[in-house]
């Protein structure tokens, strides 16, 4: 295969986390593919977290907007390749015209978002900066009986969003601070992504046949990871990030009948 660029592993070890030796072994046996040996980093155990970094767009904002009776909220990712350019006027007035867009068309989704309006204005601003723009996603959130909130993390670079009923903007908050801390990717077990946990159960099983595990015991080593993984990544079962002693689910129980409906998480540069 052709030589792997600096570049490549830079962006790679950025990433995952994972050491140097680690990441030229990965994409040697990857032929260089990049997701391809994200992958293989999971499944050897080294690398860090569930989701992949854009490549090219790891830089950008989360623009948002909140009703002040707490009856909607808006939240766009408009992502860029480098924080200087993210910092600079003509990124920012951009954001905020795909923020405008969002309100107007009120829609969770992205194709509908970037139309040949936003499309344009991304040619324009990429041609001017020098740099690939991207609108990378984007959320709506509207209630009739509910109360919505947003939190985000100083420098717009993380943000979560979160519907509660019945109204509390306590109760509020401290769910989006929770979210936001702690990125969970389901309220509960019963609404658990099903496609992730049959990703995360094949690197498991892998990562034990590797190591040499006998296949007798490997579905339970599996179904134990698979466990400690849904309690990391659910809500209400996470240790709650004031009290690692209680659960999210424990606190939120002793603050009354609350009842989380729904919930996003923005964090500039992943997919």
């Amino acid at each position: 295969m052709s030589k792997i660029d600096v570049k490549t592993i830079q962006l790679l070890r950025e990433a995952t986390g994972a050491g140097l030796m680690d990441v030229k072994r990965a994409l040697e046996e990857s032929g260089g593919d990049f997701d391809k040996a994200v992958e293989l980093l999971k499944k050897w155990g080294i690398a860090k977290g569930e989701k992949k970094i854009a490549r090219e767009t790891r830089q950008g904002n989360i623009f948002y907007a909140l009703d002040e009776n707490g009856k909607w909220g808006a939240l766009v990712e408009v992502g860029c390749e480098t924080d200087f350019v993210a910092r600079t006027d003509d990124f920012q007035n951009f954001g905020k015209f795909v923020l405008k867009k969002l309100l107007e068309k009120k829609t969770n989704d992205i194709n509908t978002l970037v139309d040949a309006e936003v499309e344009e204005g991304m040619k324009a601003l990429a041609g001017k900066v020098g740099e690939n723009i991207q609108v990378k996603r984007c959320a709506y959130f509207e209630t009739s009986d509910g109360l919505i909130y947003i939190y985000a993390h100083p420098g717009n670079m993380l943000a979560s969003m979160v519907e509660v009923f019945p109204p509390s903007l306590e109760v509020a908050k401290e769910t989006a601070m929770q979210i936001a801390a702690m990125a969970p990717l389901a309220i509960s077990e019963e609404d658990f992504p099903k496609e992730v946990l049959e990703e995360e159960k094949k690197i498991y099983e892998e990562q034990a046949r590797e190591s040499g595990k006998p296949e007798s015991v490997i579905s339970k080593i599996v179904e134990g990871k698979i466990k400690a993984f849904i309690k990391e990544k659910t809500l209400l079962s996470q240790p709650y990030i004031r009290d690692n002693n209680i659960t999210f689910g424990d606190w939120l129980k002793s603050q009354g009948d609350y009842k989380i409906r729904r919930f996003v998480r923005f964090m500039v540069g992943e997919e």
